[in-house]
């Protein structure tokens, strides 16, 4: 029942928004490290973000045998007043369409829509763009810093996050679709997920 309000949920957000309703959190088919706990989106200055998700289990560098099984999967960070996400992908059976980590974790803006066949929740319009950010992950947090001119909007828009899996969809125009893992509400941002972190530049 919870996974499929966030199904109605960021269906409504893809198709024009969702001022005024909150994310539930839920669990739906995959590994601990796609379920989210909470989030943070900050600017740290005028030119620069930072967003963060904490998970129920230690996220892989590399990809594991779940992540090679799938097309993909990832974290997207959501202003449920626009159809485009931010992204952290990491996806090495579906190919390579980034200059960084091309074969680990890696940034995408992309847009989403509805239309997607059950059990996936939306599909993936277009990849927009493939910035290059600053990566840092210790344990079950993924901390993105991010030039504020890549994001699709203002980070403190954000409201939700969540983990998913890119599922091969034929109800899609591009094939391609998410299937939601969790999603987490702003009252449980964490403001500070704390630990030592392994780096990956810009």
């Amino acid at each position: 029942m919870k996974k499929a309000l966030i199904s109605v949920a960021l269906s409504a957000l893809a198709l024009g928004g969702l001022s005024g309703v909150q994310f539930a959190a839920a669990a739906g088919p995959g590994p601990a490290y796609l379920n989210v706990m909470s989030f943070t989106a900050e600017a740290e200055n005028a030119n620069r973000a930072e967003l963060s998700v904490t998970t129920r289990g230690d996220i892989p560098w590399h990809a594991d045998a779940f992540i090679t099984s799938k097309l993909g999967v990832g974290f997207a960070w959501v202003d449920p007043n626009s159809s485009t996400v931010f992204a952290m992908t990491i996806h090495p059976t579906l190919g390579v369409d980034s200059t960084q980590n091309p074969q680990g974790w890696h940034a995408h803006v992309v847009t989403l829509q509805g239309g997607a066949t059950a059990p996936n929740d939306l599909c993936i319009k277009s990849v927009d763009s493939a910035p290059r950010v600053g990566i840092s992950m210790e344990d079950n947090t993924l901390e993105v810093r991010v030039h504020g001119s890549d994001l699709p909007w203002a980070p403190g828009r954000v409201k939700a996050a969540a983990g998913f899996i890119i599922q091969a969809d034929t109800g899609c125009a591009s094939g391609l679709a998410v299937e939601l893992i969790t999603s987490s509400t702003s009252a449980d941002r964490s403001e500070d997920p704390g630990g030592e972190k392994i780096d990956v530049g810009r």
